[in-house]
């Protein structure tokens, strides 16, 4: 019986890649993707994200309709797509049981359950795919700790660091669209970098960085969102204010570029 549910399971998966569909994301528990996983030694995936998510709105409209992404998946992986703020669905309850507080999330799986590598932000399709293929033969089960790649011994001990600050930054441009929360102007780049450091140690990712010109001189605004209407970004901004203790500006984006 198995074998017959796998052959049709498989069939529906080429089906998909034949008629140029996205990704079949499976539609059940997530117990129950880990169960049928198990059974038949098949890694899993997860992937994370949030209604507000601009680079997760990029990846559902690109990636998982690539027709490379999609032939390959389909044949090595089951994935999971979940809301992680949905609370109606199991997703919020998922994405907390794995720390999820960046988006997009992609969390891969061994088929026994463990965790063998995530990663946050945009992928393209390729990146993507070299993402599950070096992840592919990797089998173990879960210890309660996620693994950790770094093939390099840590240098800090020999080197002296030098800046005024090492950031990663993912950067995309803004459509000017939308309303947004502004949390600050600035005159120095410096502060600008501080202000969304600080927003991001309160699990902010929605943010957006204006630049401007004031007297000849450059000017950095530090904005929330975006948001589709006005009602919602004050609704955000009411809710920073009771939830965190400070607020913002509700702004138009249509005046920005």
């Amino acid at each position: 019986m198995i074998k017959n549910l796998t052959f049709i399971f498989l069939f529906f998966n080429s089906l998909y890649v034949c008629l140029g569909q996205s990704f079949p994301f499976f539609s059940g528990r997530f117990a129950d993707l880990q169960a049928r996983a198990k059974a038949e030694n098949k890694p899993y995936f997860a992937y994370f994200y949030t209604n507000w998510c601009m680079p997760c709105k990029k990846m559902n409209e690109t990636i998982f309709t690539d027709a490379d992404f999609v032939k390959y998946a389909s044949a090595n992986y089951y994935g999971y797509m979940a809301d992680a703020e949905a609370t109606i669905t199991e997703g919020k309850k998922i994405a907390e049981k794995y720390s999820v507080v960046f988006f997009p999330m992609i969390i891969v799986f061994t088929p026994e359950g463990m965790v063998s590598e995530r990663i946050d932000g945009f992928l393209d399709a390729k990146q993507m795919i070299a993402l599950l293929k070096r992840n592919a033969p990797i089998r173990g089960t879960p210890t309660g700790e996620y693994l950790y790649k770094n093939d390099d011994p840590p240098r800090a001990a020999f080197v002296q660091p030098k800046g005024k600050g090492l950031f990663k930054v993912y950067m995309e441009t803004q459509k000017s669209e939308g309303f947004g929360v502004k949390m600050g102007t600035f005159f120095a780049y410096e502060e600008a970098l501080e202000k969304i450091k600080f927003l991001q140690s309160k699990f902010h990712r929605n943010i957006i960085l204006h630049l401007d010109e004031k007297e000849g001189k450059p000017i950095y605004e530090v904005i929330l969102g975006p948001f589709q209407s006005q009602r919602s970004a004050l609704t955000y901004n009411e809710v920073l204010l009771q939830k965190n203790g400070y607020e913002g500006i509700v702004v138009d984006l249509a005046y920005m570029k």
